[in-house]
């Protein structure tokens, strides 16, 4: 049997406009006998009915995030704060790793009131021109069918080198996946060997073939082989840094003693590596904040500032040495 608005009225034994008002939180109800219809619907299993409220309010107070994966440890953090700041704001979070194009269309059929989207291997031109509710893209600034929100992704790769050259290496690799067809992956790539060729470098580049720590550790494994290896690794997300880390280990070279490393995406997990790892990239707690409000701020009806990269920081830990 579904628990009506009425029947906590009825149990509480209060007006329905009153019930109404204390669950959607109005001042205009003393603390107390909110409280009290609140702990009413608590003891009768009342759950809103969002489909209606939304006829009312044209709100659903729900946001939709399209995710690529949550296996990557990068993602997985990010959307973990990404939620706490959605909770914060009172709303509630749905999350989809369907494909983009399949979790875009169930969010505009439910007619929740935004959508944040990171977006990874389809770029958002492929996606409907107008959904009826506000989109936000987590991407590379540059199409903009929808806002965008990106990364200086190729300041962070020239804070990486400059870092090492710095320290005296000269032979730095950068290890990902190269001439890939998500636009993030380029922008690092394409950083990456602008900023060796400013300093009159040679760059090296260890394809990955993929974005999971396995993709790196076979990638370590062939470089391996090879007769001369660099002196330092830029690393384009954390799950290549650990993959990458895992695999010298076992081949008995010693990070940083013998090998220096740089991964990108500035989380937390970084320093609780084995050997903590300097990281590259915009704070995670900074990142999932820019992107809550301002996906809030669109759907507001407010012209949010898009299209617009955020700065990247760079963090020293004991993953970096000086060349001798």
């Amino acid at each position: 049997m579904t628990v009506t608005i009425k029947d906590i009225a009825k149990a509480a034994n209060v007006s329905y406009s009153t019930v109404s008002k204390a669950l959607n939180d109005s001042p205009l109800v003393k603390p107390e006998t909110k409280r009290m219809i609140v702990e009413k619907a608590n003891e009768l299993g009342y759950t809103p009915n969002f489909s209606a409220k939304h006829l009312v309010t044209r709100r659903t107070n729900t946001i939709g995030l399209v995710w690529p994966t949550i296996e990557r440890v990068a993602l997985s953090a990010l959307v973990t704060r990404v939620n706490q700041h959605i909770t914060n704001s009172g709303r509630t979070m749905i999350l989809s790793i369907n494909h983009a194009l399949e979790a875009v269309e169930l969010f505009s059929r439910m007619r929740i009131d935004g959508i944040l989207l990171f977006e990874e291997e389809i770029p958002q031109d492929k996606l409907p021109n107008n959904i009826g509710i506000p989109l936000l893209s987590y991407g590379v600034p540059a199409i903009e069918q929808f806002p965008t929100v990106g990364v200086q992704h190729e300041l962070a790769m020239e804070l990486a080198v400059k870092e090492f050259v710095e320290i005296g290496h000269q032979s730095i690799a950068y290890a990902g996946v190269i001439n890939g067809t998500g636009r993030r992956q380029q922008a690092k790539q394409i950083g990456y060997e602008e900023a060796m060729r400013k300093r009159g470098l040679k760059s090296q580049r260890i394809d990955t073939r993929g974005l999971d720590a396995c993709d790196a550790d076979n990638a370590i494994e062939r470089l391996l082989t090879e007769p001369t290896l660099p002196t330092a690794i830029i690393c384009s997300s954390y799950d290549i840094a650990i993959g990458t880390l895992r695999a010298l280990r076992r081949n008995g070279i010693q990070v940083p003693n013998d090998l220096s490393l740089i991964s990108y995406d500035n989380i937390p997990q970084l320093a609780e590596a084995d050997v903590p790892l300097t990281a590259v990239g915009v704070p995670i707690d900074k990142l999932a904040k820019e992107l809550v409000e301002t996906l809030l701020a669109l759907i507001e009806g407010e012209q949010a500032a898009t299209g617009r990269k955020l700065t990247p920081e760079l963090v020293r830990r004991n993953s970096t040495k000086p060349r001798a």
